[in-house]
């Protein structure tokens, strides 16, 4: 009887362990702060209902949870979060295909982070489909967040207009922004 009750045991370990390899390995994300979640209580620049929208987002057939930008004038979101330990934050970059096909010079993206006196940009990205056919799909960038880990900072996403200003097809969209931890 004490042979089988090992023999038990050590099989209901090696699931154990084998289910945890799986689960880790399957490329699960341990998302600490999901900032589609926190929209409704982020700072938008312009204000008003008409500037930012959540909705699903396919770009290039893949399919994601996005805050669509509606007025490039000089758009910002702010999220206040603290930030954990091992923070990154993970975001997916893209431009609707609509706007694809209209002749522009893109749109700027920049996220940084500031602590209420010093702001730090941490990305500046021009994406132009139009004009660059490897824009034609979402861009994942993932931002080490770890400087910050403990303090209470605002996460800001700024979107313009590219160098020259044209905002003709600039429908921009910050795909399933997060802070995950590794």
């Amino acid at each position: 009887m004490p042979r089988n009750r090992l023999l038990l045991i050590g099989v209901v370990a090696v699931l154990v362990v084998g289910g945890a390899w799986w689960y880790f390995r399957s490329g699960r994300e341990n998302v600490a702060i999901d900032l589609v979640q926190q929209f409704p209580t982020a700072k938008q620049q312009p204000g008003g209902s008409d500037s930012f929208a959540v909705t699903n987002v396919t770009i290039n057939g893949e399919s994601k949870r996005a805050i669509t930008v509606k007025n490039l004038a000089g758009s910002r979101i702010t999220w206040k979060i603290t930030v954990p330990d091992n923070g990154w934050l993970k975001v997916n970059l893209g431009l609707l295909e609509d706007g694809w096909k209209l002749p522009g010079d893109g749109v700027d993206f920049r996220i940084g982070v500031s602590d209420l006196k010093t702001y730090d940009e941490l990305l500046a990205l021009t994406m132009n489909p139009f004009g660059n056919a490897s824009d034609r799909r979402w861009n994942e960038i993932s931002l080490d967040l770890s400087q910050y880990a403990g303090e209470t900072v605002e996460v800001i996403f700024n979107t313009r207009s590219g160098p020259k200003d044209d905002r003709n097809g600039d429908f921009a969209a910050w795909g399933e922004p997060r802070v995950v931890i590794r």
